[in-house]
């Protein structure tokens, strides 16, 4: 049993050479790792947190323009609707004033058709009239032949069928 609580002795109690060794080893592989391997890990942490962060940036950046492209895209369909709106209030507009011109024509040009009909009409009455005259003039100096015939005063009978025709 001393043999065990010597080695138990050993066991709790340290190595004054093994604790400098073990420093001397920690202090070395910290200094080699810090000359060889610390600077490259945080150049390399470094590099990857620039990235993330122009990767942060670029995509807020391509937010504000995607919300700028919205923006825009909103408007000019807007401008769109409002331009189709007017160009539908613009040929409706056209298609009332063709419509009102073309009535007005018409209208026109039923009003002269009317007025040529009536002058027509005017002129067939004139023509008609001036034809009976003739007619009723032709009869007289027909009658006014017989009745000079039978009757010898034809002085009087002349100045009857004289005064007769401007009346007709």
């Amino acid at each position: 049993m001393e043999h065990s609580a010597a080695a138990q002795t050993n066991i709790l109690t340290p190595d004054v050479t093994m604790v400098i060794l073990t420093w001397v080893t920690f202090f070395i592989l910290l200094f080699i790792l810090k000359k060889f391997a610390w600077k490259p890990i945080l150049e390399g942490l470094q590099q990857r947190e620039d990235y993330i962060r122009q990767s942060l940036d670029d995509a807020d950046k391509a937010k504000a323009q995607l919300a700028q492209v919205e923006g825009t895209k909103a408007q000019i369909l807007n401008d769109a609707k409002t331009q189709a709106s007017q160009i539908i209030d613009d040929a409706r507009k056209t298609a009332m004033d063709l419509a009102h011109s073309i009535e007005t024509k018409a209208k026109q040009n039923a009003q002269e058709i009317v007025k040529n009909a009536q002058a027509q009409i005017e002129g067939e009455r004139q023509h008609v009239r001036q034809a009976l005259k003739e007619e009723s003039v032709h009869i007289a100096i027909a009658l006014a032949g017989k009745i000079l015939k039978e009757n010898s005063d034809t002085d009087k009978n002349r100045r009857l069928v004289d005064a007769a025709i401007p009346q007709l």
